[in-house]
């Protein structure tokens, strides 16, 4: 189905009215500057690479005559029309969802969600609260007539025109829980939770910002403290909000005065926990009496209240009024961490301890993930260290398997970690869960996207058999973000391939611009979690056979990959032609470029995709297919061909290459190669160009369709219409390089990460 009429009726509509507003605000000149800007980009939509490398360049000599401020100003003005663009599909999605209800046969399924963002989708608490009134109004104007929103809309705009989208310092933590906690920590998503729940529906929030030691240096017991302050005051104003109809009632009539006595008092309770610190446990427990003091005195004054009903819910959801934290630190670090209680993560547990006293630790941090886990003796290090910060083994330790090594010897390294009793702790405390969690980005930036597939899948179903044979049931933990390099793509095509296990209950991180896009409002959150249920009922997994020629087909992709990714002469291409080198002076606080060991893949997996994502190649995803294509015979293709007509895994990966494929727009990285101080520009397009079109030719002849996107024909027009408007903040983010002016930088990232709604 292609976009609907309305849908385009409703962009056109509101990025003429965002014209109106930068007129308004700013003047003609600007207007007509944008404008002018605007039908050029057009005018090459879907143009071949050498004419879109022509016209940037001419852009390019046509912007390079303004000054910082005016730049900032064309920059905004394009980001501002693509996060529109977004707030509208966002706003029809939910038009069209208005009646959606869940339909499903076996209930108590469980589905965990762990939040994570990047500084590059932090926006400012106004922009965020704005957008949330802009995309009301628009829902208002689909469901009656978007000539009678027109003025409001017109004058939101000109609000939006003089807010800055991010914040104009250096990113922090907190601006990430920021992000995330006024999606999912909103009253409206959180009672859709809890009405799931009443259905048999269990959907659980967590999230890694505040906690996550190895993903954020700057990480501490300081942010983990934070983020449970920020998250508790998300929960304190939800119930706020559920007892303001049931205060008003009281208001209305002369009973129940001991009502309104217990009600006081509860209330004063909130300023006692306001803040989480030392002992938080015991004030929660104390919180927890208030409420059933008021809740009795409500029964009794035959006042009952659903609002009540709904508080009780929302602490048996959260028991600690906290977004639970999954804490996570580097392997080698953690093994320090056992001879020096000074490490970071160690005073981290030991935090815990201290806030948790009186309750579950459990409540507060879910678990104790493994970066880099490797080897028995890692698992071992994790569960010393959390046996001695809190006097025993009180949250599970969840080793992560993100690299080739461990993801082919993770049976292996669980088999020796069982040796120390680790069964019976788990059988014992958690009813015999246990947990391990998958990296998709870093296994996809060693080995290339379809070997680290393949590498995940084999894996999940060794380590579902094992765990099952120790009497244990297996939980796993899906690191895949959102964008097609961290393992995303649809809910359905993510867990087509999964084991059974991993569908009974399904865990998975949400990034920061899925985080967005999916629970900004109660009905796409629904929706998705509907298409999980959907899985649930569809699938039925089965153990993988593949035949040999896809061993044959992955190795080559891995090789090509492998071999690009250590040669010199790509580290300079990367330097010189992208802006991986100038990451810093983004000052992504919490995102280091390199990991603090060296090593031959020592990039990190979100600025290495981040780069790729703003010069808009994407390689790391289709690097190596073409090629390992081309060298099959014609038998061998063939067979591969079988595979892919039978193998979930193959399809997904081929879906989400087509998704990829479309997004690339070459004529924008040979712009950003002509514009490098590389002396081999001509060998590297080359070489580069006919990668792609082999690739392109895979995609192809494997699926036997001539369109990139032909599975979900819509995105294959939301792609066509918003991509040329992405073209001048590249241009703008190359002058940005020139003049190492982080500020306009920054706004340039932002942008073309909302254009491409990804980052990393």
């Amino acid at each position: 189905m292609a976009i609907q009429e309305q849908l385009k009726d409703l962009v056109f509509t509101s990025v003429k009215v965002l014209g109106e507003a930068i007129r308004d605000v700013h003047g003609t000149e600007l207007y007509n500057k944008v404008e002018r800007l605007r039908v050029r980009m057009k005018k090459v939509r879907g143009k071949e690479a050498a004419l879109v490398e022509k016209e940037l360049g001419a852009i390019y000599l046509i912007l390079s005559r303004n000054n910082q401020d005016e730049l900032r100003q064309v920059a905004k003005a394009f980001s501002l029309m693509l996060e529109l663009i977004n707030t509208c599909e966002t706003a029809y999605r939910s038009f069209l969802l208005s009646d959606y209800q869940i339909e499903f046969k076996k209930k108590n399924r469980s589905i965990i969600y762990v939040f994570t963002s990047h500084p590059t989708e932090s926006r400012s608490r106004s922009f965020l609260q704005l957008t949330g009134e802009i995309e009301e109004l628009l829902i208002e104007g689909l469901e009656t007539d978007l000539d009678l929103i027109r003025e409001r809309l017109l004058y939101f705009c000109k609000i939006a025109v003089r807010l800055d989208l991010a914040n104009n310092r250096r990113p922090q933590v907190k601006d990430e829980m920021d992000q995330i906690f006024h999606f999912v920590l909103s009253p409206k998503i959180l009672l859709e939770q809890i009405s799931l729940k009443r259905k048999g529906l269990s959907v659980n929030f967590r999230t890694w910002v505040g906690g996550d030691k190895d993903g954020h240096p700057k990480v501490g017991s300081t942010t983990m403290l934070e983020s449970f302050t920020r998250s508790r005051r998300g929960f304190l104003e939800t119930i706020k909000f559920l007892l303001v109809e049931f205060e008003q009632g009281l208001h209305l009539i002369g009973e129940g005065k001991k009502v309104k006595r217990e009600l006081a008092a509860f209330h004063e309770t909130f300023s006692k926990i306001k803040t989480v610190q030392k002992g938080d446990g015991k004030k929660i427990a104390d919180f927890r009496k208030k409420l059933e003091s008021l809740r009795k005195s409500s029964d009794e004054a035959k006042l009952s209240s659903p609002h009540l009903d709904d508080v009780e819910r929302l602490l048996r959801l959260y028991p600690a009024l906290v977004l639970p934290l999954e804490i996570r630190e580097d392997s080698e670090l953690i093994r320090e961490a056992v001879k020096d209680k000074t490490q970071p993560i160690y005073q981290m547990l030991l935090t815990l301890k201290d806030i948790a006293a009186g309750t579950n630790p459990k409540c507060y941090v879910r678990g104790f993930v493994i970066s880099m886990c490797m080897t028995t003796e890692d698992m071992l290090a994790a569960v010393t260290v959390t046996k001695r910060a809190l006097g025993e083994l009180k949250i599970p330790v969840i080793p992560l398997f993100e690299n080739e090594k461990g993801l082919r010897n993770g049976k292996d390294i669980l088999a020796g970690a069982f040796q120390s009793g680790l069964t019976s702790e788990h059988k014992k405390r958690w009813d015999g869960l246990f947990e391990v969690m998958v990296g998709y980005s870093d296994s996809s930036k060693e080995n290339g996207v379809l070997p680290a597939r393949l590498l995940i899948e084999s894996a999940l179903f060794e380590l579902e058999k094992f765990l099952q044979s120790h009497k244990l049931t297996p939980v796993f933990f899906h690191g895949s973000g959102g964008s097609t390099s961290r393992g995303g793509g649809t809910v359905l095509e993510q867990i087509s391939w999964l084991p059974q296990s991993a569908l009974d209950i399904f865990k998975v991180t949400i990034q920061g611009e899925m985080v967005q896009r999916t629970f900004s409002n109660p009905q796409i959150m629904r929706s998705q979690v509907g298409k999980v249920i959907e899985g649930y009922e569809k699938f039925h997994p089965k153990k993988p056979a593949h035949s040999k020629v896809v061993t044959t087909f992955s190795d080559a992709i891995q090789k090509s990959y492998r071999d690009l990714v250590k040669d010199p002469a790509f580290h300079e291409l990367i330097s010189k032609a992208t802006p991986y080198d100038f990451l810093d002076l983004l000052k992504l606080g919490s995102r280091p470029t390199k990991r603090a060991q060296p090593g031959k893949l020592s990039l990190r997996a979100i600025p290495w995709i981040l780069c790729w994502t703003q010069t808009r190649l994407l390689l790391p995803v289709w690097w190596g297919t073409g090629s390992a294509w081309d060298a099959l015979t014609k038998e061998e293709k063939k067979k591969l061909r079988r595979d892919y007509q039978s193998s979930p895994v193959l399809q997904t990966y081929v879906k989400n290459l087509g998704f990829t494929l479309a997004k690339v727009e070459l004529g924008v990285w040979n712009f950003h190669l002509d514009k490098s101080e590389l002396k081999n520009k001509k060998e590297w397009k080359k070489t580069i160009t006919e990668e792609l079109e082999l690739s392109m030719t895979f995609f192809r002849e494997i699926t036997g369709e001539k369109d990139f996107t032909w599975f979900r024909p819509w995105l294959n027009e939301s792609i066509h219409f918003r991509s040329s408007m992405i073209h001048p903040l590249n241009v703008i983010q190359k002058l940005a390089l020139e003049r190492k002016d982080n500020v306009l930088l920054r706004e340039t990232v932002t942008g073309i990460a909302c254009g491409m709604l990804t980052t990393g």
